[in-house]
């Protein structure tokens, strides 16, 4: 069972549902839809891969490629090639000069993902990339001390700030989650349900 939440706090659920409400948001096809999750997954596997954190399980070699190869197949749109390349920049934010812009990479990861999918004049696409932006850069904030102490250059890290901020990130990611569901029809209970289940599979990831 121990493996099994490491492994299963690796793919994130909570962000992972976060995302399908933003595809429901956007009225992504179903080909898209499964291209987009494919792709994150993907993503994910990708970073847990390349970073090898020492209490975090090993993914399996070449998972990744398989969910990346997936995720290009079914997402069918140019935006794939800077979201692949956003992607490898933002996986290398250990190294020196790549940790305090790693907020903005994930903003516009989505920026392109998504524009990908409904164009550049919809309002939420002007949204998304703000909200990936604070939210990535809360997560940052959760993290100050262990950061510094991994030597990492995260813009709280070069801004000079001490302490981590504990439940930031949990807030943030629910408040994106409300923002998605407030462009969709879905019935509040279903909102609710969508936020237990992130709050109570947020400590799963190992950290």
């Amino acid at each position: 069972m121990k493996t099994f939440l490491n492994y299963l706090g690796q793919f994130r659920v909570y962000s992972l549902l976060d995302l399908i409400i933003l595809l429901i948001a956007v009225q992504a096809a179903p080909q898209e839809f499964l291209g987009v999750i494919f792709l994150h997954l993907g993503f994910l596997v990708f970073l847990e891969t390349r970073h090898s954190h020492p209490f975090r399980n090993k993914m399996p070699k070449g998972l990744w490629a398989f969910l990346t190869l997936f995720g290009i197949i079914l997402y069918r749109h140019w935006e794939i090639i800077p979201f692949l390349l956003l992607s490898f920049f933002y996986v290398e934010k250990t190294q020196k000069y790549f940790g305090y812009i790693a907020p903005f990479l994930r903003a516009f990861q989505y920026f392109f993902l998504f524009g990908g999918i409904i164009g550049y004049h919809h309002q939420i696409i002007l949204i998304i990339p703000l909200v990936i932006f604070i939210r990535n850069f809360a997560g940052d904030l959760r993290d100050i001390t262990k950061d510094r102490n991994d030597g990492l250059k995260t813009l709280p890290v070069v801004l000079g700030l001490k302490n981590n901020i504990k439940y930031i990130h949990l807030i943030a990611m629910l408040s994106t989650t409300l923002i998605w569901w407030s462009f969709t029809s879905l019935p509040i209970h279903f909102l609710l349900v969508v936020f237990l289940v992130q709050i109570f599979s947020y400590n799963i990831t190992p950290r």
